[in-house]
């Protein structure tokens, strides 16, 4: 098997074989992306090249792309496409340069044509999300990087080899249990009566206890803007504002998987929206898994 996409003397390969293992290394942090700027920089801080005007990174970012594809198709596995979460700062999106990589991601995920040109800026964030959510979840970028040549930058062996602060684990027992509360009925409603509590038009209209396909009944569910909204009461503690993170994510990939069964572009999302405030330990893993929080509501 050849594997020859990052082949080459000039400096477009040299700064894609400089800067995949560094997209590995974010990756292994638990990061779902990196700016053009940050990535530039990492380059430069390590000595493995120059400051150069962002919009160069295009090029050496898509051969990645590409080694990728070559990687998945001489192995025999999906590989997803790191280069997917190289982006913009302004918009939190890749430059117009990865649509292509976007497009055979949606031809791979969700079983149609689609053309990236078209697609809203909520769409094309969507479908970056999953990516990087696979790109995440991916285990073998070691082998990737050595099909290549390349080697795993030592802080990325540090990471992988388990040497981090541990995180606290949530206790079930602090979890509610029993009949819903006044308070969360309450929240509910008021979220329902005022969606701009959660980001939304003035005009959007929600629903409460909406069934997912994975018989999960919503607190609160936007159809218009397909996302979901887990409550939690200014009473909730630490533990049952951990499991509504979980719960997010539980739900942000159902109401995206459904989509995906239909052949659609998997827009939808979930949030966390709670009458007290987040302990700071939470707000680092609310932020590892993307899940946006509104907190303090109740009046």
């Amino acid at each position: 098997m050849l594997f020859t996409k990052l082949d080459g003397d000039n400096w477009s390969a040299r700064a894609a074989r400089a800067g995949f293992p560094i997209l590995v290394e974010y990756v292994r942090e638990g990061n779902r992306n990196i700016t053009y700027g940050q990535w530039d920089a990492e380059i430069v801080k390590r000595g493995l090249g120059k400051h150069v005007f962002l919009t160069q990174y295009g090029r050496p970012a898509g051969m990645i792309g590409d080694a990728c594809a070559q990687y998945a198709e001489n192995a025999g596995i999906a590989v997803p496409p790191i280069n997917l979460m190289v982006v913009n700062k302004s918009n939190n999106l890749p430059g117009h340069g990865a649509n292509y990589y976007i497009q055979q991601f949606c031809r791979t995920k969700i079983g149609r044509k689609v053309d990236a040109d078209k697609l809203t800026a909520g769409q094309k964030r969507a479908i970056i999300d999953q990516a990087q959510d696979e790109i995440l979840a991916f285990r073998d970028w070691e082998k990737v990087l050595k099909a290549y040549g390349l080697a795993e930058s030592e802080a990325g062996k540090v990471i992988a080899s388990g040497i981090k602060t541990k995180r606290r684990h949530p206790d079930p027992d602090g979890w509610h249990r029993g009949p819903e509360s006044e308070a969360h009925k309450a929240l509910k409603q008021r979220i329902i009566d005022n969606p701009r509590l959660v980001g939304l038009k003035r005009d959007s209209e929600g629903e409460l206890e909406q069934r997912l396909w994975s018989g999960d009944r919503l607190d609160v569910y936007f159809a218009g803007a397909d996302l979901a909204v887990e409550v939690k009461a200014v009473e909730a503690g630490f533990d049952e504002l951990h499991r509504g993170i979980f719960q997010c994510v539980k739900y942000k990939a159902v109401l995206r998987a459904q989509k995906i069964h239909d052949r659609q572009v998997p827009v939808g999302d979930s949030v966390l929206a709670i009458g007290g405030h987040l302990p700071s330990a939470l707000r680092e893993v609310a932020a590892l898994f993307d899940v946006a929080v509104f907190e303090n509501l109740m009046p």
